[in-house]
């Protein structure tokens, strides 16, 4: 065998050939798209914590005999605050592109809380989802991660559940769970023709 770099190559190819034919790598490019999804959405916290003036904010105002979603912007926290809203979402635009949706979700008792993170690419679509659900309904915070490939595929969900009061790992309570709103791309957001 030739010493050389090329036949270095040819060895390693011949070698782990086997290896990729058993599928035993597809995780690893899986891993590295996470691995680098969760960069960017750290990178994009960043982002919204340098730029919280540059935020905007929604609301929806539709009322218990409106039938769907009637959404609209705000010129400031207070005035959104001031509503007392079911529905709300602050975003964040990037060169002029979404690059996260932040929303708030209630119930009218205020039993529960449910706050849901959508980070964006500069294409539009999803990259990760975090979402924080604060339920008195077991007395427990239900975290959620899930992370998407640009074509819409999940590609990992995780899930811990934490004591409301202690914020500490608890086993899976009983508890009244809320569902996740997807939204694929920035163009299925409630709002969006109001970006």
């Amino acid at each position: 065998m030739n010493g050389g770099p090329s036949g270095l190559v040819v060895f390693l190819i011949v070698l782990l050939a086997p290896v990729v034919a058993q599928g035993q790598t597809p995780t690893k490019p899986r891993n590295a798209e996470i691995a680098a999804i969760a960069l960017y959405a750290k990178e994009i916290e960043q982002f919204t914590k340098r730029n919280p003036r540059k935020k905007r904010m929604f609301g929806n105002v539709a009322g218990e005999e409106d039938k769907g979603d009637k959404w609209q912007e705000f010129k400031s926290a207070k005035k959104l605050e001031d509503e007392n809203l079911d529905e709300s979402a602050y975003v964040w635009l990037k060169d002029g592109k979404t690059v996260v949706a932040y929303f708030s979700f209630t119930s009218q008792s205020g039993d529960w809380y449910h706050y849901v993170t959508y980070y964006f690419r500069a294409d539009g679509t999803l990259a990760k989802i975090h979402s924080q659900l604060n339920t008195f309904y077991g007395d427990t915070s239900v975290v959620r991660d899930k992370y998407y490939s640009s074509n819409g595929k999940r590609l990992r969900a995780t899930t811990r559940y934490l004591d409301l009061q202690t914020q500490k790992p608890t086993k899976h309570p009983d508890f009244q769970d809320e569902p996740i709103p997807i939204y694929l791309t920035v163009r299925k957001l409630p709002f969006f023709k109001l970006l």
